[in-house]
């Protein structure tokens, strides 16, 4: 049995939107658009220029190392 005082607190009410957002059905899982569409050719491009722009980052990287390397007698 509850106790007095506490029987407010007992009765149902509404639930709070954290719990309300788990009890919700998972999103939708989200993939790349298709690269048929301009969107596609859009992100595609994108992460394309990044991972060259990323490889061409680490190449210079590589070769000032290598540089600094043959150039300073340790």
């Amino acid at each position: 049995a509850t106790p007095p005082g506490l029987a407010g607190l007992a009765a149902a009410g509404p639930v709070p939107r954290r719990v309300a957002a788990l009890l919700r059905p998972a999103p939708a899982v989200r993939t790349w658009p298709s690269l048929f569409t301009t969107v596609g050719v859009a992100a595609w491009g994108a992460a394309t220029g990044a991972v060259v722009s990323a490889m061409s980052s680490a190449n210079s990287a590589v070769t000032m190392v290598l540089i600094l390397h043959a150039a300073t007698p340790l």
